[in-house]
């Protein structure tokens, strides 16, 4: 089951050029496109006429012209040519879904197109502000959503997945987390003082010593995590707010079920140092791809030995505490949308 009414991550906006991309959302089929004038559309991945995938097309003018016998469609999903004949025949047309870009990001609505407002689609000011530099990347897991978002909202798995990447004290595993509710999500997160650096952070930072890190997870619905992560020098004040002495990054998560055991994951860190050194983007996007290829590989592992995303017969420890709270908030969600109520907590 998934919640539909809410806005899921498509695609990164700098992904979707001139040719058409086929995607499954929710287990429904979907192409998207961008058209001459610019704007983001999406359709039912199904022509209306033989059922050809229209995501095998091509972008004419601002519509989507299906590459089986040609029909044309517009952005509203509606067929406004059918080469061989002059008249459109009645009931030509394929679902559209509601689209939005912002945040460098295409933003793709499955539900009630009624309900579609932009603003609720959770402010990620980094991924676009000129005093931020992004490096986006994108990996299809073969797990359900939720799972991942358990993932990123436990750090305790850090120490045992990420030891060669984003670990660095052995100490981590023990220290625990602090998890309070948001009028519209869940933030976790704790204070590690004096610490050896995770070797990525190391690198980036030029960390030779010991070090202060935060990592505090906000979990906005249906599925998108942002991570306020960084460290700093060994007593220069993080803790109380001065950051001057170390490296800020926030790392996004813009995580969309694709099936029941499947999803797609819009992953990027986003920093305020460096922000014009070509290295230091590059040592970013392979230490945060690096870095979530670990977690694939356990998540899909894990996924073999579940159902969907259920956790029936398994126990829980004190550190599931995020992702319970989590699943309640989306199970109730769920509830509502299937008795035709609020689709969002408020």
């Amino acid at each position: 089951m998934f919640v539909r009414n809410g806005w899921y991550a498509a695609i990164w906006a700098q992904d979707l050029g001139a040719r058409p991309v086929g995607r499954v959302f929710l287990g429904e089929k979907v192409v998207l496109f961008r058209g001459e004038g610019g704007r983001a559309a999406a359709l039912a991945d199904r022509c209306c006429h033989r059922a050809a995938p229209l995501s095998c097309g091509t972008v004419d003018g601002d519509a989507l012209r299906c590459g089986y016998h040609g029909l044309k469609f517009d952005a509203a999903g509606q067929c406004v040519e059918v080469p061989i004949q002059a008249q459109v025949p009645p009931g030509a047309q394929v679902r559209a879904y509601p689209v939005h870009e912002q945040w460098n990001v295409v933003w793709i609505w499955m539900g009630d197109p009624a309900r579609a407002d932009a603003a609720l689609i959770p402010e990620l000011p980094w991924l676009d502000h000129p005093e931020w530099a992004a490096t986006p990347g994108y990996i299809r897991i073969e797990a359900n959503a939720q799972l991942l978002i358990d993932n990123l909202l436990d750090f305790t798995h850090v120490s045992y997945i990420h030891h060669r990447t984003i670990a660095g004290d052995p100490r981590e595993a023990r220290i625990p987390t602090r998890t309070e509710r948001l009028p519209d999500g869940i933030r976790t997160g704790r204070w590690m003082i004096d610490m050896d650096p995770p070797p990525l952070f190391a690198k980036a930072g030029g960390f030779n010593g010991r070090v202060d890190r935060w990592q505090w997870a906000t979990w906005k619905p249906p599925s998108i995590v942002y991570i306020d992560v960084g460290c700093a020098r060994h007593g220069t004040g993080a803790p109380e707010g001065d950051r001057s002495q170390g490296i800020s990054i926030w790392s996004s998560h813009l995580v969309t079920p694709e099936t029941e055991t499947s999803c797609h994951y819009n992953f990027g860190f986003a920093r305020n140092f460096r922000r014009d050194d070509a290295d230091m983007s590059r040592l970013l996007f392979e230490g945060s791809r690096d870095t979530f290829l670990e977690d694939k590989v356990i998540l899909e592992a894990q996924q073999l030995n579940l159902r969907g995303g259920e956790l029936e017969g398994l126990i829980d420890v004190a550190t599931d505490v995020a992702q319970l709270q989590v699943r309640r908030i989306l199970d109730d969600m769920i509830r509502a949308e299937a008795a035709g109520s609020a689709p969002v907590p408020s």
